[in-house]
């Protein structure tokens, strides 16, 4: 797992190799082993990249990489879990220099294009330069694992794994976008916090040429699946699909260890490790003091059954405000994700230990394991009763419950199942973003469409219909952000064997009967009770969350004063002050139902002041980049034209 940056060019520039190493120099957390260039020869393509070598640990696996012919050059960031197979079938005329999947992936698109990338079993990111065309093709995996950016500049695309790759470009801050984070808590494909930035899709490949994107196209659509369908299931099926999928995810020339929660998900790749024989890899668990939040007794119960070794991270509240900021640059943008800090906590403890490490993300999007969708199910019934009745009920609902009672009364007015599962998704819980943002022309109208795009275009029941909104919306914005920027943050790769593109498939097919027939995530308990027994297991979901609402009261709330008594902030032009101090005040009087919202507000106040804190110490545009720039590791072979 890797990072990679790039360049398409209207014309040679000349601050553009500068550039590019400023822009790579940016991720050298993500590929701490080496680093390496890329030039075509008309000097308008450029590639940049950082390694971090997991498979095939020879200089020459290192990137950017050219195939035989020379004619195409990768930059390449994930893993190809089936690339043996995919050598078979495009690459079994050629003799390959290297053992990893870079080289097969490079000759198989070389060989047959972008109808490669549906082969793939993946998680990836890549870049394929024509030294023909001087055409960049772009592509990134199916539930959106490994992140890629476009910033589409005058004259220039600029491409980086990571946002603060643009920083040279000096980015804007987007307020128009703010209705979207409002509604998911984060930004979903293709949205960033910024202007002229743009994130791929999960599926998508993007063409880009002199300096121009020329080319969208979905190459993957979870809409396309069979949705619900199956009204059986076979679990020796199921047990041969994920224990191959689990064992295709050990093969590493690093060590390898697994993160275990004490839950259903990562119980099972934990009880399939030692089914496998890897019965030597380490298990790492979060503890918290808070004991409602805490799953590591569970956890020290199922690694000591199996067997395997546990190590557990503590985290301190104590050090929470200063978590918090590295949170905030971690991420990038705003995100609010609370689970992210154990998770930036543990993958930097668990870096002591190994460079890989197996999670058990996925399940309860494609095995039906969210209390939400037991609410959602409850909600579509009480959608039978009168549009007059339900509107009368939600109106008196925040005089009665002042917590929960503003999200119930928007349940009962949401008019479909698609808006109704928006608004049950709906990460701020006090009534419209309008109330809190000012002068943005934006609402929220936009946002909730995007789940009656996915919701229209199914035929299935609304249970799984949520379902594959969370495959496309959840997923990729949300769970593969926070993992993927908590690893690499501290170069850790982090796989998930139940995202394998056959699991999600199986899992997705699942009709909601057979999913829940003995309550949430039934089919997924069950196949864990061939390995662990029930009563090891067999508990009210917790998650990996932590006790944000008493962090928000406690150690955190002198920092929530601060971020939002900033004068930057509040003089912003999109903030509505008076709301804002509205909420402090019932903060202050003790009211627990602004808790909530007061994170997502501290985290998007410290985000915009980080943005304008880096854009205030960039002192360059592209025309004016040092000609002599920092290198943080010699670059490898490579380093120059095609």
């Amino acid at each position: 797992m890797c990072g990679f940056t790039g360049l398409s060019l209207a014309e040679p520039f000349p601050w553009a190799e500068n550039a590019l190493h400023h822009m790579t120099g940016a991720i050298a957390h993500r590929g701490p082993d080496s680093d390496g260039f890329h030039i075509d020869t008309r000097r308008t393509s450029l590639l940049g990249f950082r390694r971090l070598a997991i498979r095939d640990l020879d200089p020459r696996a290192n990137q950017p990489m050219q195939t035989a012919s020379r004619r195409t050059a990768i930059a390449f960031n994930g893993e190809i879990y089936n690339s043996r197979q995919i050598a078979g079938q495009h690459c079994s005329q050629l003799t390959l220099n290297t053992s990893g999947d870079t080289e097969v992936l490079a000759e198989s698109f070389e060989a047959i294009g972008e109808d490669i990338f549906p082969q793939c079993n993946g998680m990836f990111a890549a870049a394929f330069l024509d030294r023909d065309s001087g055409t960049i093709t772009l592509t990134r995996d199916r539930v959106g694992k490994k992140p890629l950016y476009l910033y589409e500049g005058d004259g220039f695309v600029a491409f980086a794994s990571e946002l603060r790759c643009f920083e040279p470009f000096r980015l804007e801050w987007d307020a128009e976008t703010l209705p979207s984070f409002f509604q998911f808590g984060h930004y979903p494909a293709p949205l960033t916090a910024f202007r002229r930035t743009t994130q791929l899709r999960p599926g998508e490949s993007v063409t880009l040429r002199a300096g121009r994107v020329t080319g969208r196209r979905i190459w993957h659509d979870f809409t396309a699946l069979a949705w619900g369908t199956q009204t059986t299931v076979d679990l020796d099926e199921l047990d041969r699909t994920l224990s191959d999928a689990v064992a295709i995810r050990t093969l590493s020339d690093v060590p390898v260890g697994a993160f275990l929660s004490g839950g259903i998900d990562s119980s099972l790749v934990a009880a399939q490790l030692k089914a496998s024989g890897h019965d030597t890899v380490p298990t790492f668990t979060v503890a918290f003091d808070t004991q409602s939040h805490n799953e590591a007794p569970f956890a020290a119960e199922i690694a000591s059954y199996l067997g395997l070794e546990q190590i557990e991270i503590r985290i301190d509240p104590a050090s929470l405000p200063e978590l918090v900021s590295d949170f905030v640059d971690c991420y990038e943008q705003p995100y609010i994700d609370s689970s992210g800090l154990p998770s930036m906590a543990l993958c930097r403890e668990v870096r002591k230990y190994v460079t890989v490490a197996l999670s058990g993300d996925g399940g309860d999007e494609f095995f039906g394991g969210y209390q939400r969708y037991d609410w959602f199910q409850k909600a579509l019934q009480a959608q039978r009763f009168p549009a007059t009745f339900r509107r009368l009920v939600g109106a008196a609902l925040p005089l009665i419950d002042r917590r929960r009672g503003p999200r119930l009364q928007q349940l009962l007015a949401a008019g479909d199942a698609a808006g109704l599962y928006a608004q049950l998704m709906r990460a701020w819980p006090l009534g419209s973003s309008q109330e809190i943002l000012s002068g943005v022309t934006a609402d929220d109208a936009a946002s909730q469409q995007q789940f009656r795009d996915i919701f229209d275009r199914l035929s299935c029941d609304p249970i799984s219909k949520a379902q594959c909104a969370d495959a496309m919306l959840y997923i990729p914005g949300d769970l593969q952000v926070k993992m993927d920027r908590a690893s690499m943050r501290h170069s850790l790769e982090v796989r998930s064997p139940l995202l394998d593109s056959r699991m999600t498939e199986f899992g997705a097919t699942l009709s909601t009967s057979v999913r829940t027939q003995h309550g949430l995530k039934s089919v997924l308990k069950s196949l864990l009770e061939r390995h662990i027994p029930r009563k090891l297991f067999d508990r009210p979901k917790k998650g990996f969350s932590v006790p944000m609402r008493q962090w928000i009261a406690g150690p955190l709330k002198e920092l929530v004063h601060e971020t939002l008594a900033q004068q930057e902030l509040r003089e912003c032009g999109w903030l509505n002050r008076r709301y804002v101090d509205r909420l402090l005040r019932d903060f202050e009087s003790g009211k627990p139902e602004v808790r909530d919202p007061l994170w997502m507000l501290l985290v998007l106040g410290q985000s915009f002041l980080r943005h304008r804190q880096r854009s205030a110490e960039c002192d360059f545009r592209p025309e004016h980049l040092d000609s002599s720039p920092q290198r943080t590791a010699p670059s490898p072979r490579l380093e120059g034209a095609l």
